[in-house]
């Protein structure tokens, strides 16, 4: 295939761009108009957006965007007092904790206290006991003893008696 070139006359700019039969002041004038229509097309809608804004629902809108915000104020200084409260709790429940656990630990010491002086107090009523009976037992030897020294002291007598007796007898 062979190469082909393409050749196009110069034209010159402005009849490029330009219709024909438009001069200069035309465009300006097109241009112009444009602008202008630009302009009252801006000037109608900052006309809107402002009266927008300063319409009733939009006063409504601020109103309660500033109510929202006082709420939200008012709730997150609520929220800030409920976590104080909260960590203060907390921090008194740590305490009763600790204390329930010192009580506790208190307890089972007592506990194994009162259980070793009851332990003692067995052992004391068992040595009692024995105290007790060898008490006994020695004041029944004792009483044994005395009746037998007073029989025997008793009997002396009574024999002596009878030998005073048969010698008197026996002297008369």
């Amino acid at each position: 295939m062979a190469p082909s070139f393409y050749h196009y006359l110069p034209v010159a700019m402005d009849e490029r761009w330009e219709p024909k039969g438009w001069s200069i002041r035309r465009w300006w004038l097109v241009a112009a108009i444009l602008v202008v229509l630009i302009g009252v097309v801006l000037v109608c809608l900052i006309v809107y957006f402002a009266n927008a804004a300063h319409s009733e629902a939009c006063k409504n809108g601020l109103r309660l965007q500033d109510e929202c915000r006082n709420t939200t104020h008012l709730l997150k200084h609520q929220l800030t007092r409920a976590q104080d409260s909260l960590l203060q709790t907390e921090m008194q429940a740590n305490s009763c904790n600790q204390t329930v656990m010192d009580l506790r630990d208190s307890l089972k010491k007592k506990v194994s206290q009162t259980q070793e002086q009851q332990a003692r107090i067995k052992e004391l009523e068992n040595k009692v006991t024995q105290w007790t009976e060898h008490l006994q037992n020695s004041r029944t030897q004792k009483e044994i003893s005395t009746t037998v020294q007073v029989n025997s002291g008793g009997s002396v007598v009574v024999s002596s008696l009878l030998v005073l007796v048969a010698v008197l007898f026996l002297h008369f």
